[in-house]
């Protein structure tokens, strides 16, 4: 299920508290940015105190994705903020259904991949990888790209923001882009909203975790099969590693390279992920992944995120 439509002047745009409890008030520039581009721009947590860290229990937080999900107002979702949290929505909104007569565009990343892979697994839906409010304030790389992609700017045949590359395994390879945070989806490994990684191309990154659980995270989506049939994969950033003296190693790509098919290409790039600034992208998409032997590589848009464009 593709979004209806892309984010247009006069669209409506719903704010909500997915994982961490935020405040739009906390980031004026980025509200800035979205009303100057004729946003409008809802805050849709539940009303009343917090509920410790969230900003209220989990069944009230689920209602409140679900009803911007089902909500025909509504062009687009946007995550406050990451943190933690967003796993402890899922077995409420299991319980869910919605008569979806327009989807919106769901955007967030982080702890939000848990979401990401919710939507992919239950609705086949196109959602999309992209900074919270934070990102869009501090970064005005980061909200343009945002709003090319959301925009529709940017549809099939375009390429996606890498930032700067570095070829670790050359190759080319055409998957469904899928990915995120390799811990979050590491962590839903063994629950019924683990994605299937079959011809995917893959985008994992990460922050603040040693190389350790780097490791243990890789072997676990190892085991569970993720890697046996990918297409291709992305390394995003892994910023802030704390050193220590019984790291595994002191680069994520040769963890990877000892549980990844010998044929799969593997691109680093500094873009999608925590680090500003951040690429949007689409994901559950048609892409093509191109890692030439000379040559700038390039990650492509195969088709539009959006119904009918």
């Amino acid at each position: 299920m593709k979004p209806s439509a892309p984010l247009r002047r006069g669209g409506k745009l719903a704010l909500l508290s997915t994982s961490l409890q935020g405040s739009p008030a906390d980031y004026p520039k980025a509200i800035r940015r979205l009303e100057e581009k004729g946003i409008v721009l809802l805050s849709q947590d539940p009303p009343g105190r917090n509920f410790g860290p969230f900003s209220a229990p989990d069944k009230d937080r689920a209602r409140a994705f679900s009803g911007a999900l089902g909500n025909p107002d509504f062009d687009g979702i946007l995550s406050i903020r990451g943190g933690y949290g967003a796993i402890r929505l899922l077995e409420h909104l299991e319980n869910d259904s919605w008569p979806l007569r327009r989807f919106p565009a769901w955007t967030g990343f982080s702890d939000a991949t848990n979401l990401h892979a919710f939507l992919w697994k239950r609705m086949n839906a196109v959602t999309f990888h992209g900074p919270h409010l934070r990102g869009m304030g501090e970064s005005e790389e980061s909200f343009t790209d945002f709003w090319e992609i959301l925009s529709g700017e940017r549809g099939a045949g375009s390429p996606l923001t890498l930032g700067e590359t570095e070829s670790v395994r050359t190759g080319t390879a055409d998957g469904t882009l899928l990915g995120g945070n390799l811990e979050t989806l590491a962590h839903l490994a063994g629950t019924p909203w683990f994605p299937r990684f079959d011809d995917a191309i893959l985008l994992i990154e990460d922050v603040d975790e040693p190389m350790y659980a780097i490791d243990r995270a890789i072997w676990q989506m190892h085991h569970a099969g993720a890697f046996r049939r990918l297409a291709g994969i992305v390394l995003g950033p892994f910023s802030g590693r704390p050193p220590r003296n019984d790291d595994p190693s002191d680069d994520v790509a040769d963890l990877l390279q000892a549980v990844l098919p010998s044929r799969v290409p593997i691109l680093r790039a500094t873009r999608p992920g925590h680090d500003l600034p951040m690429s949007t992208w689409p994901m559950n998409v048609h892409v093509r992944l191109e890692i030439p032997m000379l040559g700038t590589p390039a990650l492509i848009l195969r088709e539009s995120p959006f119904q009918g464009a």
